[in-house]
């Protein structure tokens, strides 16, 4: 059986670190915040008009759209800015 080689060992330890620049937390934090706020809302939306027993409205179902996108745009986002910090 062969050694190992001892370089090779110091190599798999190595940590690869991230720094995050203020600007990147600021924008991410603010992007998360407006993402989970569109999903409570429209939740909530969702939850109030099921528990009276009616229908959406035109007008309710307009704002259910925005946060539903707001909420998809907000999640690509957030994958994006994480994808993108790890290269």
């Amino acid at each position: 059986m062969s050694q190992s080689n001892p370089q090779a060992a110091v190599a798999d330890t190595t940590v690869l670190t991230v720094r995050l620049s203020p600007a990147f937390k600021l924008v991410f934090l603010s992007i998360l915040g407006l993402t989970i706020l569109s999903l409570l809302i429209g939740c909530t939306l969702v939850g109030l008009t099921m528990r009276t027993g009616r229908n959406l409205t035109q007008q309710e179902n307009a704002m259910l759209d925005l946060y539903t996108s707001t909420f998809k745009l907000g999640f690509g986002a957030i994958i994006g800015l994480l994808g993108g910090k790890a290269l």
